[in-house]
This record gives C-alpha cells, sequence and structure tokens, in this order.
C-alpha cells in the first residue's frame, strides 16, 4: 500500500460501480488507477476523484510501471471549485490536461512540470486569465515533443536586444538587421513578440494580475498554434472546441452592437 498525492486529470467509466483515473501523480508521474466503488452516490472516493482535483489517496501504484494502480480510499483532496464551475476555464483545463497527457511518458516521474502544473491551476482557480496560463503551458511544454525555439537570442548575432521576428528557418527570433534573411517570417508585432519571450520562461509563481489586449492575446495564439500546427503535428479536440467557443462568443457580441439604440 502506498499514499498517492496527485492532481486527477480525468476519470472513465469502468466495470459497473468503478472508475479508471488518470492522476498526475508527485511520485511516479502520469497513472492511471482504478477505484473501487467510485461510482456509487456515498462514495467518498468518487467526490475525490473529480477531475481537476489534488488528492492524496490510499492506494498501490502500478507494479514495475505497468497494468493499474488502485485506489482504495482518500485521505485529503481540494477540488479546484472555479476551474470545474467555469465552462471557459473548464475548457482551457481540459486543453492543458490533454498537452501534460500526451507530452509525457506513463509512470516516469516529472516533480518539476507536476509543481508547475499545481502551480497553473491553483492561478486557474485565482481566476488568473486562462488563455495566458494556457499559453504559458503550450509554450513551456514544446521541448517535451521535441520542439525547442530560441526565443532568447538572435542566433546569427547573439544579440538579445533589438526588434525580433519569428523565423521558422532559423527556429526562433532574428533581429531586425536579419529580416530579409527570411522572407516567410512571420512579421509580428513587438508586443506578441515581447510576451513570446516571457511567456517560454516565466515562472508561473510570479504571475499575478495579467492584461493584455483583445488583439495581442490573438497574436500569441496565432503563434503557437503555427508551431503545434506545423512542427508538433497536434491539434487536440480541446484545442478545436476552445476556437469554436470563442468564434460563438464573438458573434454573440456582434449581435449585441448591432442590437443597441
Amino acid at each position: 500500500m502506498a499514499l498517492i498525492e496527485g492532481l486527477v486529470l480525468y476519470t472513465r467509466p469502468y466495470r459497473d460501480n468503478d472508475l479508471l483515473v488518470r492522476v498526475f501523480t508527485k511520485e511516479k508521474g502520469i497513472l492511471t488507477l482504478m477505484a473501487r466503488g467510485a461510482k456509487k452516490a456515498k462514495s467518498k472516493v468518487g467526490f475525490a476523484c473529480q477531475a481537476y482535483s489534488w488528492a492524496i489517496f490510499d492506494g498501490a501504484y502500478p507494479k514495475n510501471n505497468t497494468g493499474l494502480g488502485f485506489i482504495n480510499d482518500v485521505q485529503d483532496s481540494h477540488p479546484y471549485k472555479n476551474v470545474v464551475g467555469d465552462i471557459n476555464v473548464s475548457a482551457y483545463a481540459a486543453l492543458i490536461v490533454k498537452l501534460l497527457d500526451l507530452a509525457f511518458e506513463e509512470g516516469k516521474s516529472e516533480p518539476e512540470w507536476y509543481e508547475k502544473t499545481l502551480v497553473g491551476f491553483e492561478k486557474l482557480n485565482e481566476q488568473v486569465d486562462p488563455q495566458v496560463i494556457t499559453n504559458i503551458f503550450e509554450l513551456q511544454l514544446l521541448p517535451a515533443f521535441g520542439v525547442a525555439p530560441n526565443w532568447q537570442a538572435d542566433p546569427i548575432s547573439g544579440s538579445v536586444t533589438g526588434v525580433f521576428d519569428y523565423s521558422e528557418k532559423y527556429n526562433g527570433i532574428i533581429e531586425r538587421s536579419h529580416f530579409d534573411l527570411d522572407d516567410q517570417r512571420l512579421n509580428l508585432d513587438q508586443k506578441v513578440v515581447y510576451y513570446l519571450r516571457q511567456f517560454s520562461a516565466i515562472d508561473m509563481n510570479k504571475i499575478a494580475k495579467v492584461t493584455l489586449s483583445l488583439m495581442t492575446k490573438r497574436g500569441i495564439q496565432r503563434v503557437i498554434d503555427y508551431l503545434y500546427d506545423r512542427q508538433v503535428g497536434l491539434k487536440p479536440k480541446e484545442k478545436v472546441f476552445i476556437q469554436k467557443m470563442a468564434a460563438f462568443e464573438g458573434q454573440l457580441t456582434i449581435k449585441a452592437r448591432k442590437g443597441k439604440p
């Protein structure tokens, strides 16, 4: 038996009364655990197994990192209520969870990312802009997918200050004096470049309130989507849902404006 600390990522039904619980554990990374009786109405375990909850379970890790582990009881739990209760925040949390699940090997300890994920969910729960938090995850997870753009310096001159643009050809930012070397560069606004550089390396503990213009946020997202589409080859359904949700909200805004006297 063991005490298993972790963040519940998602669950799947299993047999009549059981659940399969995907957990980002502190000790063993991302694992699937079977929670016996979790679907029963009065199950304390079932309550603790809600997605986007931190918990300490009584259970057992999978033997030799293969097969299922088990959850038998719960010692402590803490649901991130504002993440679960807000459909917009929940949509971004689902995308973060999907990326984590795809990025890391089953049963491999990822202590740095475990702590970073808990901080990220605390920020979401504190209602820090969910797109900003998700963008930070997206950028900082790129190396786990084998993609590591250079956001810190021009690879040609080593310049770390100046006017920059993103160049896929040079796998990162290039300074203005080298723009003519890549006519396919993205022609980014300098605010977008600034936040891409910041988000790629920022410690999420240091984030408090973030206020960005809609245009800047769109520009940041455009670059991130470009990288995931072209270099990672990944567009999860959770991303598509967020895009559809944003488009729908945009339509509502336009209709509301047209309806003003």
